[in-house]
């Protein structure tokens, strides 16, 4: 693993509730007022997750050495670490803040057809954290991947690695609504591509006071993900779709758009075209969705170029 990928974010433990039904059904029998509603669970789980371990997981699949920067409560020490440690991950940059107890979290409801509630807490901001030019390991990082957090950490370490040279990917996720018109004027001007869904980039445009095309004029590759509608990639004024792998079992949706993350990172690393890259993020995600934790799917990069071959190559009419 010679390639390092710098992965910030929020390092998070998710709780995880099963509605066994449709959130859309619900809504239509019981018309939701106020955004109050109460359905019985079918289940629940707590697992490991937040975008930077979830990112830096896939990737060390993937053969490239992916390293959080992150900031942890005292409950890390519990398990979490334990668990990264024995998946080969450096977890030396995640800071654990002493005076907080708890890690992020992330308390998700899903339904049967794949919809999320979500309620996010960041989590500690550790003052001690340090930037990525601090970090002994920062010359041998050939791209930084910035995750959900505080816009103003975020605008931070993508000044500092602007100032290093290193290129970035924005990954606002859930926090994109707290970035403001400045903020997020700024971050398109220093990052060398966007990842967000298409709610993200709605709100993105809303509080930025763009539209797509002035968008695009500021940041070089913007990545639109559409969940089970595959995927669309704009860079110098065209658009390459590409559709999601078909027929996958959906165990668990939790986490898929990191492991999409990671696999257009693997791409982009490797001087892979628009499409490739967008392709082996699809299957990635698609490993993901068929696994009922976030870290706990298996695969290999061998496994995934055979998976792309077969479903991209072999059935072109996919993409």
């Amino acid at each position: 693993m010679g390639d390092v990928v710098l992965v910030t974010g929020s390092t998070a433990i998710d709780h995880t509730g099963f509605y066994d039904g449709s959130f859309e059904d619900y809504e239509e029998q019981y018309p939701v007022t106020a955004f109050n509603a109460s359905f019985q669970l079918g289940g629940m789980r707590t697992s490991f997750g937040g975008c930077a371990p979830n990112i830096a997981y896939g990737l060390n699949l993937l053969g490239i050495k992916g390293i959080p920067l992150s900031s942890a409560g005292r409950n890390f020490r519990d398990h979490y670490e334990a668990h990264l440690t024995s998946n080969g991950i450096d977890t030396r940059f995640i800071f654990i803040d002493d005076d907080v107890a708890y890690c992020a979290s992330c308390l998700m409801i899903n339904d049967e057809e794949g919809n999320q509630v979500i309620g996010f807490y960041p989590g500690p901001h550790d003052p001690k954290r340090q930037l990525p030019s601090e970090l002994p390991i920062i010359n041998e990082v050939r791209l930084a991947n910035l995750g959900p957090e505080e816009p103003h950490l975020t605008l931070k370490q993508a000044r500092d690695l602007a100032a290093l040279g290193i290129p970035m990917v924005a990954d606002p996720g859930q926090v994109t609504a707290s970035f403001s018109r400045k903020d997020i004027r700024e971050l398109l001007e220093l990052v060398d591509a966007l990842i967000v869904n298409e709610h993200e980039l709605d709100v993105l445009l809303s509080n930025g006071g763009l539209d797509q095309q002035a968008l695009m004029a500021k940041v070089p590759e913007l990545v639109v993900t559409h969940s089970e509608q595959g995927v669309d990639v704009y860079r110098d004024g065209a658009c390459t779709h590409v559709s999601a792998v078909p027929d996958v079992e959906i165990v668990e949706v939790t986490g898929c758009g990191d492991a999409f993350r990671a696999g257009y990172i693997y791409g982009m690393l490797n001087n892979l075209g628009i499409r490739e890259r967008a392709e082996i993020g699809c299957v990635m995600a698609a490993i993901n969705l068929a696994c009922e934790e976030t870290q706990r799917y298996r695969t290999s990069i061998d496994e995934v170029l055979q998976t792309q071959e077969r479903v991209y190559r072999i059935r072109p009419e996919v993409s």
